[in-house]
């Protein structure tokens, strides 16, 4: 059975462009981050293990799909990656917000840069 809106996700991604779903994964990679934040202050360690784990998977899948003909900016963006995902694996491993709070950072910093090439602007 299929969960309901998974048709609607489905049909949103089909009809989006490529700068509309990668947006839409960097706020979807922020909510995860924020659900291990809240889990962090609250000691809930599975949870923020969860949490930080899907937004380590969600990075590792826009790292993965970044176009290795254009390394000019391929690179720039691999790199950003893994500044995040070193500070998630920190965040994780020691229960650092401050890591938390770095890759928080980047990752504004990169939906921001996005949004602000996205046509609809």
């Amino acid at each position: 059975m299929k969960k309901p809106g998974s048709e609607y996700l489905k049909t949103m991604v089909a009809t989006s462009g490529p700068v509309s779903n990668i947006i839409a994964l960097y706020e979807k990679c922020l909510f995860h981050l924020a659900s291990a934040r809240e889990s962090l202050v609250a000691k809930d360690i599975s949870r923020k293990a969860e949490s930080l784990r899907k937004a380590m998977d969600i990075l590792f899948y826009l790292d993965n799909v970044l176009d290795p003909t254009t390394p000019e900016s391929g690179e720039s963006l691999h790199n950003s990656y893994q500044v995040i995902l070193a500070q998630l694996s920190l965040a994780n491993s020691e229960n650092s917000s401050e890591a938390l709070g770095l890759a928080e950072k980047w990752l504004v910093g990169l939906l921001e840069a996005w949004q602000g090439i996205a046509p609809d602007n």
